[in-house]
């Protein structure tokens, strides 16, 4: 992402959500607030349910805080929603950068685990005889 986004100045917080929102959803609730570049909904490492959390990345900070205004303690689904303008914890770079993969010949996994094939997701890999 590029083009002069400021994440931790366009970047909203919203808690409280109801867990079977989709990242469409969320885009839907917030899009008349202005332009939006990435809704990430934070899920569970194990289960992959939504934790209720999401972060709506806005591409101007006006926009942002347009949606915090409106949005913040508004009812949804009988849950009472919290909105503010995130506050950088210093990894940003780390959801921002592309990132380069230097062998496009094989798969991740196969990159990540040299030589031994695995199959299924990386929460749950399962060694293959090969």
């Amino acid at each position: 992402m590029s083009g002069g986004l400021a994440p931790s100045k366009s970047t909203v917080y919203v808690g409280n959500l109801p867990y079977s929102l989709t990242n469409s959803d969320i885009h839907k609730i917030f899009e008349k607030y202005g332009k939006i570049a990435r809704v990430t909904i934070m899920k569970d490492k194990v289960s992959r349910e939504s934790k209720g959390v999401a972060f709506v990345l806005f591409v101007d900070k006006a926009s942002a805080q347009r949606a915090v205004v409106a949005v913040n303690r508004k009812e949804l689904f009988g849950r009472t929603l919290k909105c503010s303008i995130a506050t950088d914890n210093g990894r940003t770079t780390e959801f921002i950068k592309r990132r380069l993969y230097k062998d496009k010949s094989r798969s991740f996994e196969e990159q990540i685990y040299s030589g031994t094939l695995y199959r299924g997701h990386l929460g749950d890999l399962v060694k293959c005889p090969v």
